[in-house]
């Protein structure tokens, strides 16, 4: 089983024309966890929702994903508006305490015993009990971890943070824009080389459009976006990427492969609005995109 560990959220999405899609599936694990399913059939969920999370969604997370890991609270469930405005740009704005949010977050004492032998693991969770999160994987047998940084945690007073969080893990995987405000490099690869020299064993740099730059410092490679049937909701990609990745690490052992996957994955979530759609048939379909995708890669070493 593959597992996401942050959190579920509820996203109310409103369109530069008026039109909303109300109640969609967010949350960086909702989206995680499908980039993992577009490649893996065995996937768990550790996040926490409210008594009010509706059964018709949780029903519907439950087709595809062990919820083992999901713990309720008596609050409301966590909730975002995005606001798209016609050039693309996209506003979050976060409609739940970001404290409450936090404090609710999966702790170790809520995983099932099974979810610790994870074949792969994507993090984006508090970061209070990171180091313990990390043994007890390694102690389960764990696969890969990749910790997909907070936003908000990205600045540059927790640098000593990153230090000795960094080598704990396999891959490391901000967005460009986290990136450079935490390192304050503006070019790709310095704020990658920044990283490195700050301990990560490998960085996966998300930059949207322009797809990937992943590096261990000795390979580096540029990964292109795959391309999806259309684009309707860009919303969740980099943690769809993020997932995919997880299992590509896991399966093949391979950095640029493990990207491929990712892009592939991210591929899929740009298609329709929320985390969820139809993963019957997928695998074959995401088999065709990565074999049209690889050739495009170029890579170097330094």
């Amino acid at each position: 089983m593959y597992l996401s560990i942050g959190s579920i959220i509820i996203d109310d999405i409103v369109l530069p024309d008026g039109r909303t899609q109300m109640g969609s599936f967010g949350g960086g694990s909702t989206h995680a966890v499908a980039g993992m399913r577009v490649w893996s059939q065995s996937v768990g969920i550790s996040a926490w929702v409210g008594t009010d999370f509706p059964p018709e969604m949780e029903a519907e997370l439950s087709k595809d994903f062990d919820l083992g890991g999901v713990v309720r609270y008596d609050l409301p469930s966590a909730r975002a508006w995005q606001l798209f405005e016609a050039d693309g740009k996209r506003t979050e704005i976060f409609r739940t305490d970001l404290e409450t949010f936090i404090r609710h977050s999966p702790q170790p004492e809520d995983l099932p015993a099974a979810y610790w032998s994870a074949s792969g693991v994507h993090y984006q969770n508090d970061m209070g009990r990171f180091s313990e999160w990390v043994e007890r994987f390694r102690a389960g047998g764990s696969g890969p971890i990749l910790w997909e940084p907070w936003g908000e945690i990205t600045i540059p007073e927790n640098r000593d943070l990153f230090r000795a969080s960094m080598p704990l893990v396999e891959v490391v995987s901000p967005n460009l824009l986290e990136a450079q405000k935490f390192t304050g490099r503006e070019i790709a690869e310095d704020a990658i080389r920044a990283l490195l020299d700050d301990g990560a064993r490998a960085v996966a740099l998300r930059m949207g459009g322009e797809g990937s730059l992943v590096s261990d410092g000795h390979l580096w490679c540029r990964v292109p976006p795959a391309h999806p049937e259309r684009i309707v909701d860009v919303t969740g990609a980099g943690n769809a990427y993020c997932g995919g990745f997880v299992v590509g690490l896991a399966e093949t052992g391979d950095l640029v492969r493990a990207a491929c996957m990712g892009a592939v994955a991210a591929s899929f979530s740009l298609e329709q609005f929320g985390a969820m759609y139809d993963f019957s048939n997928v695998r074959q379909r995401a088999q065709a995109r990565l074999e049209a995708l690889l050739p495009q890669v170029t890579c170097a070493t330094r």
